[in-house]
């Protein structure tokens, strides 16, 4: 068995729990990590009692000449520069989503792939989570028929946690959260429907977050602190290491912005039509402040209706097999594990060896990163003109 050497571009909440199945992979070894803090580069490297060399410039990591690939957890509008140089080094690829933040990104990214011919693995870590490969699996049984339409509902309780404390709340970070949030779904919806985009129209607002505060305002100095809904709250979270050992962090560490500062420019309501060329025709809705956290993937096809509940972990088939015989319900339960992102993070990770043993192209490849990202931009596009746009 080879023991693949990898690097590690950026350091945050991400990386910290990624790191996690990492160490259980005998096929993989991390030398180096790099980020530009070097508090979250040290704090990593404690956290799992290792001595990992540690590079502020990405640069000198991907000069190193004993790393076959590396994983690039860093803000999204780092990726684009940094899969390039990756793949100029000469390096196979794990990038989380989304592939850039910009069409014109994302091609230069697969066009640099190309010309290495080094592999590209898209961090659509929901490809691989156990509940939607079996969404997959039945629906390509053709258990419900020919899908013809889709319906999914993406709540984001916890909106303003992950995306407006931080970095994420404004466009030229992310592309807009049709991006950042939204790609997994959209990797999803193309995924099942196999088919091209054809039109996509949508609306979207800025409702809840967001306002005239100050953008150096952070909520530990807030004299509004506590009475602010939004508030962060201190506190430290613990997990076991493949040691066996428990190891804890600062949860809020990374994001800790006031939700109501000027710079904030992304949306927090998206409601997103997309018909496809086959003819297949899905709504898409994600907001950033209801009081729940969970994706709903409803897909009705000729001969019935397939659902999938992330939150309660249940797929529910119904079949209709005439007007007044439409009862028939056949459950599946207890698919996801009770590890990273329901055993995605395990099983994205094979993928990666996978590549890096065969060289052949990972399943969330290079191309459902830039198609993910073409959903997105030309839905916020969509909302931005208020027309129907035609791909």
């Amino acid at each position: 068995m080879k023991k693949f050497k990898i690097g590690i571009i950026g350091t945050g909440m991400r990386t910290m729990f990624l790191v996690n199945e990492i160490l259980k992979k005998e096929e993989l070894e991390i030398l180096a990590v790099s980020d530009i803090s070097q508090h979250s580069m040290e704090q990593l490297c404690s956290s799992y009692e290792k001595e990992w060399d540690k590079y502020l410039d990405y640069r000198d990591l991907l000069n190193r000449e004993d790393i076959d690939g590396v994983i690039i957890a860093s803000p999204d509008y780092c990726h684009e520069e940094q899969a390039i140089a990756a793949f100029e080094a000469g390096l196979h690829v794990f990038l989380e989503k989304p592939i850039a933040v910009t069409l014109e990104g994302g091609k230069k990214v697969l066009e640099a792939r190309d010309k290495s011919g080094k592999t590209l693995l898209i961090g659509f870590v929901l490809r691989y989570n156990k509940a939607y490969r079996k969404m997959k699996e039945l629906i390509a049984s053709g258990i419900i028929g020919e899908v013809k339409t889709g319906w999914v509902l993406h709540s984001v309780g916890a909106g303003s946690d992950w995306y407006f404390h931080d970095w994420h709340g404004t466009m030229a970070n992310t592309g807009g959260l049709l991006l950042q949030k939204g790609s997994h779904d959209f990797d999803i919806i193309n995924w099942i429907v196999d088919s091209k985009i054809d039109r996509i129209a949508g609306f979207g607002s800025q409702d809840f977050f967001g306002g005239n505060k100050p953008n150096e305002l952070v909520c530990q100095c807030c004299e509004e602190r506590n009475v602010c809904s939004e508030a962060i709250v201190d506190r430290n979270i613990s997990w076991k290491r493949p040691d066996g050992n428990q190891t804890e962090v600062l949860y809020n560490q990374w994001r800790n912005k006031c939700v109501y500062r000027e710079e904030i420019d992304v949306l927090d309501n998206h409601q997103v039509m997309l018909e496809y060329k086959n003819g297949v025709k899905v709504s898409y809705l994600e907001c950033h402040y209801t009081p729940d956290d969970n994706r709903e993937y409803t897909f009705i096809g000729t001969k019935g209706k397939l659902k999938l509940d992330d939150a309660n972990d249940i797929i529910t088939v119904q079949l209709r097999n005439g007007m007044y015989d439409r009862k028939e319900i056949i459950t599946y339960e207890h698919l996801q594990s009770s590890e990273g992102h329901g055993g995605g993070d395990k099983y994205i990770l094979e993928d990666f060896v996978y590549a890096l043993e065969t060289g052949e192209q990972p399943n969330a490849g290079g191309e459902a990163g830039y198609e993910a990202i073409e959903v997105g931009l030309v839905a916020h596009r969509a909302i931005k003109e208020g027309k129907v746009i035609n791909l």
